[in-house]
């Protein structure tokens, strides 16, 4: 027999899961959304082209920043903090609650199922709804309006964006997107290892996990391609400004270049 408030609770989760617009969370995401409308932010990715310099000067600079995952492991070495922290990652934010309960981000954003479904709870975070689905007026899977959804393509720096644009924000540059790994599954299935590649800025960056860690290269490539097809169609723009980078799915700037056109917006 289920207990009367497991049953209880498992009915408010479902409902809140279905109506996430007129819950708290999606209430939330609707107050900040065109927070920053207009301004130029940074996607920071977690390559091994990321540098503590780089990072300095966008700290020096003011400029908002995305970053995600396990980036505290470069915070001993540089006074930059994320203005927003992103992590789609469960196994990550299970394994490394209190390291992520402690970056010291303006707002952190993780996916309400991992609170319902997961029981992982992170200290000040604000939660939106993850749809890993296409819908049929979504068809490159990304959604502009987080008080209904954040679509899951392969990589959380698509969620990044996704929050980004809602945010307001115009003017998207990415930083440490290398998007090159030392094993890659190829857009045809097939498996590729080059142990000579570096996946991360920091050695040993993801070590307790590495056994199931897999990076589908094939699939985010096609979803990176699916992304800039949806922005082209609209007046928002995406640079990569990564040092080195195999992501052809966006104009390169180099990092210069993108700090000179930010500051010529200011």
């Amino acid at each position: 027999m289920i207990h009367p408030l497991l049953s209880i609770e498992a009915r408010t989760q479902n409902f809140i899961l279905k109506h996430f617009r007129h819950t708290p969370y999606g209430r939330f995401m609707a107050k900040i959304r065109n927070s920053h409308l207009g301004e130029s932010c940074f996607i920071i990715g977690n390559g091994p082209s990321l540098t503590v310099e780089d990072l300095n000067t966008l700290h020096d600079n003011d400029i908002d920043t995305f970053a995600v995952n396990r980036i505290y492991q470069i915070f001993p070495q540089t006074r930059w903090r994320p203005t927003y922290f992103v992590s789609t990652d469960a196994v990550m934010l299970r394994d490394k609650l209190e390291e992520a309960a402690a970056i010291p981000a303006k707002i952190k954003f993780i996916p309400l199922q991992n609170k319902y479904y997961l029981g992982i709870k992170v200290k000040g975070a604000k939660y939106f709804f993850r749809n890993d689905r296409r819908e049929k007026d979504q068809p490159e899977g990304f959604s502009l309006d987080c008080t209904e959804q954040v679509n899951m393509r392969g990589t959380v720096t698509i969620a990044c964006m996704q929050l980004a644009m809602h945010l307001g924000y115009k003017h998207i540059y990415l930083l440490g997107i290398d998007h090159n790994f030392d094993k890659v599954i190829t857009e045809n299935g097939e498996v590729i290892i080059d142990p000579s590649v570096k996946n991360y800025f920091v050695e040993g960056y993801d070590q307790d996990v590495l056994s199931e860690v897999q990076h589908d290269l094939g699939t985010t490539t096609k979803a990176y391609y699916d992304v800039r097809r949806f922005i082209d169609k609209t007046d928002v723009n995406i640079y990569n400004a990564s040092r080195k980078t195999k992501l052809e799915a966006f104009p390169k700037v180099t990092f210069e270049e993108a700090l000179e056109q930010i500051a010529g917006r200011r």
